[in-house]
Parts: C-alpha cells; structure tokens; sequence
C-alpha cells in the first residue's frame, strides 16, 4: 500500500509536470535562464466583474444582428440600383452610410469581445489553481503519510546477524523456490492518474476551445 502511494504521488508529478508545460507552450510565454519566474499557483481578483461581462455578451448579440441587418440592407440597395429604381449616385451615398455604420459596430465588437475574452481567461485560469492546488495538497498528504510508514518501516526491520549476512555455499532446494505473484500495481496507478488527468484536462479543454476560437 505504501509503495503505491509512492508511485502514485511521483507519477502524478510527472503528469503535472507536462499538463503545465503544454498550457504554458500554448500562449508562448518565454523567458530566458535569468530571469525564469516561478508560476504562483494562486486565484488573483477579476480584472472583468461578472455582470461587466454578461452586458459584454448580451451587446455583442445584438451588435452581431445589426451587423448582419446592415449587410442585407446593402445588398438590397445593389439590387435596387441594378433594377433601375435607384440611381449610381443615390446608391453610393446609401451604400456609404451603410458601411460607415458598419466600421462603428466592428470597433464596437472588437472592445466587447476583448472584455469577454478577458473576463473567460480569468475564469479559466483560477479554475486551473483551484483544481491543480486541491490535486497537488492531495498527493502531498498522500506522499507525507507514505514516508511516514517508510520510515517506521525502516525502524522495525530487524537486523542482520554476521551468520545471515554471510551466506554459507548449498545446494538449492527447488521446493522452496516460490514465484512471487506480480502485485496490480500499475492497474491500481493507472485508475487513480486517470481520474486526476481527467479533471485537469477539462479544465485544459475550456482554454483549447478559447484558442480555437481565435485562430
């Protein structure tokens, strides 16, 4: 059981390890030697309050409808001038007004979703110190209770006398060889690593649905 701990609480740590370089890797975040700076792996204030970004995402619904209304609408105006109902001049100046409009609502969408990128990222990123610092405390309690039990373990053992230390030459005795059964370590591991992967790598799949989002 102790040894399970143990390698329960190294594999995760490797685990950990390469979940925070790939989340790292994704934004580039590059330093050199000198100057590395430890990741603090604490929730910091929302720059973004939540009722901010709930108005951010309500007006963009409605920024992205007129969006779409102002392209019909200049559609219709070629259309007209194509029928003869309008002339070249009065669809320019139509058309222009249009697109004007049009330049508005893009900067005005470009701020909303800035706020709303912002105010998701923040989220996110305290999702991740929350899941990985209740993951980490958990395997650090695991770790600490695994070496105490090394420990007292080691303090037990009897030892050696110098007749059992020097092994005097004989026959081996094939009735008392014995193959020891392979304990299901790795099976045992494996379910525990699973579940903690499968944790962090929801959070992990808010922040690669966001970059797809970008791209």
């Amino acid at each position: 059981m102790s040894t399970s701990d143990i390698l329960v609480g190294i594999a995760f740590g490797l685990s950990a390890g390469s979940i925070f370089g790939f989340y790292w890797s994704k934004y580039r975040i590059k330093s050199s030697a000198k100057n590395t700076v430890p990741v603090e792996l604490k929730s910091k204030p929302p720059t973004i309050q939540s009722e901010q970004a709930r108005n951010s995402k309500q007006e963009v619904k409605m920024l992205l409808l007129e969006k779409d209304f102002l392209s019909s609408a200049i559609t219709r105006v070629f259309e007209l001038e194509a029928q003869g109902q309008i002339t070249k001049d009065e669809r320019d100046a139509i058309v222009k007004k249009y697109k004007d409009r049009l330049m508005e609502v893009d900067k005005k969408l470009d701020s909303m979703e800035l706020i709303i990128e912002v105010s998701e990222l923040e989220n996110l990123r305290n999702e991740l110190v929350f899941l990985l610092t209740r993951k980490i405390e958990d395997v650090d309690r695991k770790l600490e209770k695994a070496l105490a039990r090394l420990d007292m373990q080691k303090l037990r053992a009897p030892s050696l006398s110098s007749e059992e230390k020097v092994p005097t030459p004989s026959t081996p005795n094939p009735q008392r060889v014995e193959k020891k059964s392979s304990r299901p370590l790795e099976s045992s591991i494996d379910r525990e690593l699973k579940q903690y992967r499968e944790e962090i790598m929801k959070a992990l799949e808010k922040l690669e649905q966001i970059d797809l989002e970008e791209a």
